[in-house]
């Protein structure tokens, strides 16, 4: 039995262990019951707390039974961990962003936005083949044929147009985009209930189904199928859009979606009972290649859960929460602990983690980075809190740190800014051979490329919008010493203090950095600002298909995220 010191001191070490755990571990633990609980605070483990993992309790209570003085001995066993504390004295290497690049943003923002509502059914499409609220991936038909319906593709695209909405406070005079919005909702009400090759509504299989035609129809060809990630995004895309009615007092104008509850009742609980009944079972990925578990996935599910328990408080559907509260649970737990996407042995995440049991793929996937942008609110702080991988977390930077390093070496078109304080041109993943008509070699995509400015501009906000410290580890020291005059010694953590002069240079210099991948986009789209799915590795020229409306998203989001940033940094000056 242990004495009444050494019971003491055990509970006192796991206490603090389980406070001091890896952000994904803590994370697991911090179950939720019947509503969110406010918001705690996650501490940063305590260097020496880390080596705790080593040992069970029952070793613990062992050895403090036998040798009180162990305790003492033990912590002094570690070496202090290196970390310094920067103020001042550091000043931008990046070079400020030009004002021509500065117009041509501001154009293309728009341009982008207009590229959205032309594959838009009922918006700016009015293409007899296209059903109203259908969303085209493109109108490519040809090498490639893209002239489809992805239920992925067409949620995270209109979740554009609720962020629109948003940010005008719902002025909708000059788009009438909540009208193209129920159309969208009104159209997917139809594609679940469509029976099809994943399965049919009754048994809720169909809802994997990652595909249809633009009328609407099955599409009934052999796929990459089911993808378990759609009735999530439907889910964050449609509950958006309810929660900004809610705020602004409106209401629901399409007379076949009745009211909200309606919509909850009929679309939103299908997809998230979908989502509770098949999360633990593989899947296609985004790129709709390999048949297994994915972050991307997986964490976006995870996101419409969390907004499910919301909303069955909000209809107080008592026992439907319930359920969603054990699959909320479970499903983090997965994602934080058992899944692999983050392994103690790689400081980034990984996309897929069979892939590389399997020793297929190193685990690199800019799908992990979209995985944190698209399943995160950073004006939610319960979401940094209760969904793993926020853009604060450095697994996060240090998985896009990592694609940067592989792939401004990989594609010719980035060697010549080799050695310069600027971004390089981003594709999916290192192993990549899909040429946008083929197999050969891959190529940078637009998306890929636009989504490393967009973290980089959350980041920014989110350090100015909470006035944190810039906290960066030893994995990051390449990043930001290449664009300040910041020094770091051996796996040093440098800390530097929100309002400092050293804090107001790196983060601007970071701004300034993330604008450089865009201007790798300016140089690739052409003079009319249209914009392909990727452009080729050796002459920077766009392939694959035209006009693809998941690239004109993620270019408006990103740029969205960079006004936001900079409204933020102007207004702490």
């Amino acid at each position: 039995m242990l004495n009444s010191l050494s019971f003491t001191l055990l509970v006192a070490v796991c206490v603090q262990f389980t406070l001091s755990l890896p952000t994904n571990y803590r994370q697991a633990g911090l179950l939720v019951s019947h509503t969110l609980g406010p918001e705690r605070q996650l501490l940063e483990p305590n260097p020496w707390l880390k080596q705790l993992a080593k040992f069970s309790p029952v070793q613990l209570g062992n050895w403090l039974e036998v040798d009180e003085t162990w305790w003492s001995s033990f912590l002094s066993s570690f070496e202090k961990s290196q970390s310094a504390v920067v103020t001042d004295g550091i000043r931008a290497v990046s070079t400020p962003t030009d004002d021509d690049l500065s117009i041509w943003l501001e154009r293309q923002k728009t341009t982008a936005f207009h590229g959205i509502l032309k594959n838009i059914g009922g918006a700016e499409n009015h293409d007899k083949d296209v059903a109203q609220g259908a969303v085209v991936a493109s109108p490519s038909k040809v090498r490639p044929n893209y002239f489809y319906q992805w239920v992925r593709d067409a949620a995270i695209t209109v979740n554009s147009l609720v962020e629109y909405l948003e940010d005008s406070h719902f002025d909708d005079s000059e788009y009438g985009l909540s009208a193209v919005i129920e159309s969208y909702i009104s159209n997917s009400y139809k594609l679940q209930r469509l029976q099809n090759p994943s399965g049919d509504f009754d048994s809720l299989a169909g809802l994997g189904e990652p595909k249809f035609m633009p009328d609407s129809t099955p599409f009934e060809e052999p796929w990459g199928r089911p993808q378990r990630d759609g009735p999530g995004l439907r889910v964050i895309t449609i509950a958006n859009y309810l929660n900004l009615l809610e705020e602004y007092g409106k209401n629901i104008t399409d007379a076949n979606l009745i009211n909200s509850e309606f919509i909850y009742l009929e679309i939103l609980k299908p997809d998230l009972s979908y989502i509770m009944k098949y999360w633990k079972s593989t899947g296609f990925d985004l790129w709709e290649e390999i048949d297994s578990f994915h972050l991307f996935t997986s964490l976006t599910q995870l996101k419409a859960l969390k907004m499910g328990l919301d909303l069955s408080n909000k209809f107080d559907d008592k026992d439907f929460h319930k359920r969603l509260v054990g699959s909320f649970n479970a499903l983090r737990f997965f994602i934080s602990v058992d899944s692999g996407f983050r392994p103690n042995s790689t400081p980034y995440l990984i996309e897929t983690p069979s892939l590389v049991l399997e020793g297929r793929r190193c685990g690199l996937d800019i799908a992990s980075v979209l995985a944190s942008l698209r399943s995160h609110d950073v004006d939610d702080h319960d979401d940094t809190i209760y969904i793993p991988f926020p853009v604060t977390d450095a697994a996060v930077i240090n998985t896009l740190t990592a694609l940067l390093n592989d792939m401004k070496y990989r594609y010719p078109i980035n060697h010549i800014r080799l050695g310069l304080p600027v971004g390089f041109a981003l594709g999916r993943y290192p192993e990549d051979v899909y040429n946008g008509y083929g197999i050969s070699e891959g190529n940078p995509w637009f998306i890929s490329t636009a989504t490393a400015s967009e973290l980089m501009y959350k980041l920014i906000y989110n350090l100015y919008n909470l006035q944190r410290d810039l906290v960066i580890p030893s994995e990051q020291a390449s990043l930001f010493s290449s664009i300040t005059t910041l020094k770091f010694k051996n796996k040093e953590e440098v800390t530097l203090p929100f309002g400092s002069k050293a804090f107001n240079v790196a983060t601007y210099s970071l701004l300034n950095y993330a604008d450089t991948f865009l201007s790798i986009i300016k140089e690739h789209v052409d003079g009319d600002g249209h914009m392909s799915e990727q452009f080729n590795r050796y002459t920077g020229y766009m392939e694959g298909a035209e006009d693809l409306t998941w690239s004109y998203g993620s270019l408006w989001s990103s740029l969205r995220w960079r006004d936001k940033a900079l409204q933020l940094i102007e207004r702490n000056q």
